[in-house]
């Protein structure tokens, strides 16, 4: 087996610290180096990426799941992504569980309050495909049609575990440049 070696790293006083095994960090001039050497649009990516907030309007037993994932045993906060209430302060809507026609022009009317870039994430399978309310005279169907989704997660309902994925997936996205529904 191989021997762990304890490094010694300076920090910006001068003074020696223990390099933590599995902890990456980081000092001024990495970051310097970093900036010198990204394009602009990659940075702005990275900013954006790390620090994805989703709007609370949970919707049927999906947003119980949704709630869930931005409590503490969670902890979405570590991979930047905080849940918001306003849409003027959110960049991700989550479209958890089924919407009926009656409450579609009030989501219509909060995506539009979110300020671009912004991305959806079609949670559960009800929002996919209309699940068990699948062609029902209250529910809406194809949401696909009238949002730009970016991450599809199925599931009913799909755990906590399943929207940090897609959260994950989103940031993949995000990172390649290869999103939806943001044209920036």
């Amino acid at each position: 087996m191989g021997e762990v070696k304890e490094t010694k790293t300076t920090n910006t006083t001068g003074t020696p610290e223990e390099e933590i095994p599995g902890v990456i960090t980081t000092t001024t001039n990495a970051i310097s180096d970093f900036l010198k050497k990204t394009k602009a649009q990659d940075l702005i990516n990275w900013g954006r990426k790390n620090s994805l907030w989703f709007m609370t309007q949970p919707m049927g037993c999906c947003g119980v799941e949704m709630i869930a994932t931005g409590c503490a045993h969670y902890d979405t906060d570590r991979f930047g992504i905080i849940p918001r209430n306003s849409p003027r302060h959110a960049d991700v809507m989550i479209i958890s569980g089924y919407v009926t026609k009656k409450y579609l022009p009030a989501l219509k009317r909060l995506w539009e309050q979110m300020p671009a870039p912004k991305w959806v994430l079609a949670m559960g399978d009800c929002s996919i495909s209309g699940g068990p309310f699948y062609e029902s005279y209250s529910t809406v169907q194809n949401i696909d049609e009238l949002f730009p989704i970016d991450v599809f997660i199925p599931g009913c309902p799909p755990r906590p575990e399943a929207l940090i994925q897609g959260f994950v997936e989103l940031q993949e996205k995000i990172k390649a440049k290869k999103d939806r529904g943001t044209e920036y």
